[in-house]
């Protein structure tokens, strides 16, 4: 037998923590919604966006400025991240404010960050 024949027999053997296992994994729901954080965040433009949104709610005509892209791109841009649930706008007038909707998305991306720095 040859030796990975004998490591996936020696690992199956003994399969309680599996059990343990099935018990912690997220339900169809939630992986769902988790997959659709990672395409959300699957184009640097809308990672660059999220990161402006950390700490300022920022209105379309500053992320032109800011990204130095079309309005139109921004746009579509921030539809994106709207539809996955991302992010959220406030109106004010003819203005509309975007922000990051969960922390936890500022968290994943801080925690992100840091880890790619160390």
């Amino acid at each position: 037998m040859s030796n990975s024949k004998q490591l996936i027999r020696s690992c199956c053997e003994d399969i309680s923590y599996i059990c343990d296992i099935e018990k912690k994994l997220p339900n169809e729901g939630e992986l769902a919604q988790l997959s659709n954080i990672f395409k959300a965040l699957n184009d640097p433009i809308r990672v660059k966006i999220l990161f402006a949104l950390l700490e300022y709610e920022i209105c379309v005509g500053e992320m032109v400025n800011l990204l130095q892209i079309p309005q139109s791109h921004v746009s579509h841009q921030l539809k994106i991240l709207r539809k996955y649930g991302i992010v959220e706008f406030t109106k004010d007038k003819k203005m509309s404010f975007y922000y990051i909707k969960n922390e936890y998305i500022k968290t994943l991306l801080i925690l992100a960050q840091k880890g790619i720095k160390e």
